[in-house]
């Protein structure tokens, strides 16, 4: 099978779901969606899954991860009674990593390779595979978030892992480990405020229709409208993951139920080529 971008994916990250036996009966729906979004995604018999959390914070350069073995604990910073030190074990995929780094870098931005052997997943990158892979078999390579880049340079290195996917040969899924609306409040149980749950939907729409050049061109505002989590960066990498070309169609489906987390908004959506 040829290799690519198969899915270009947004999924939650809440810590409250960090443990399942302790998250809160209004997260289950965001739990039943990751785990529905991973049975579709290993269907698709992926090579690679490409992580882009929110907490995973760079400042200048890009980096992504490089080493064979991703294992240890992983303790969420903000909220270790929530996620105190959860073992994870999976297959890195350091050539497509070092790849990467090297596109990135031939595109005039910075990069650099991240081969600490001492490196721990924050928990953005640790939640959602625990429920789309739990038996932790496909590779997996992180790319941080980079404080200093604007939309459209994340959109550009979301275009950047979609040539080395094909380039490489490996059947990819990008997965943006991000909220949506999140102007977060003190309060687990709050929703986002209307105004910006009806703007989620407007653009989970959009994802479901495959209407790819419209999203691109609605993020900005979008994610000022809503104050997106990170200023929508993952977003941009999402949808750069994405060619919008007039001769590609996509389609795109939500897996369970737009969920709260302390007044922001939460879904997994998937989009793929038609």
């Amino acid at each position: 099978m040829a290799g690519g971008i198969v899915a270009s994916v947004v999924t939650p990250h809440t810590p409250r779901i960090g443990i399942e036996a302790k998250a809160p009966p209004f997260l289950r729906g965001a739990i039943e969606g990751s785990r529905a979004l991973g049975a579709a995604l290993l269907a698709l018999k992926p090579d690679l899954f490409v992580v882009n959390s929110t907490h995973w914070i760079t400042t200048f350069p890009w980096y992504a991860t490089c080493q064979a073995r991703h294992k240890g604990f992983c303790v969420a910073d903000e909220a270790p009674d929530l996620i105190p030190g959860v073992p994870y074990d999976r297959p890195g995929d350091p050539e497509f990593g070092r790849a990467l780094v090297d596109e990135i870098a031939a595109a005039g931005l910075p990069a650099g390779r991240n081969e600490s052997e001492h490196f721990k997943w924050d928990y953005g990158s640790f939640v959602p595979l625990q429920y789309i892979d739990p038996a932790g078999r496909v590779p997996v390579v992180l790319v941080g978030t980079c404080l200093m880049a604007t939309l459209d340079e994340c959109a550009k290195v979301g275009a950047t892992i979609r040539c080395v996917a094909a380039r490489t040969g490996r059947r990819t899924v990008f997965i943006a480990s991000t909220a949506l609306a999140h102007k977060i409040l003190r309060g687990p149980e709050l929703w986002p405020p209307p105004e910006h749950m009806e703007a989620d939907r407007r653009f989970i729409d959009m994802l479901c229709a495959g209407r790819i050049a419209e999203a691109k061109s609605c993020l900005p505002a979008y994610a000022r409208e809503v104050v997106a989590e990170m200023g929508g960066r993952p977003l941009a990498v999402m949808l750069g993951c994405l060619d919008e070309g007039e001769d590609r169609a996509y389609a795109g489906r939500e897996f369970g139920p737009y969920c709260q987390s302390s007044g922001s908004g939460n879904i997994s959506v998937a989009v793929s080529p038609a």
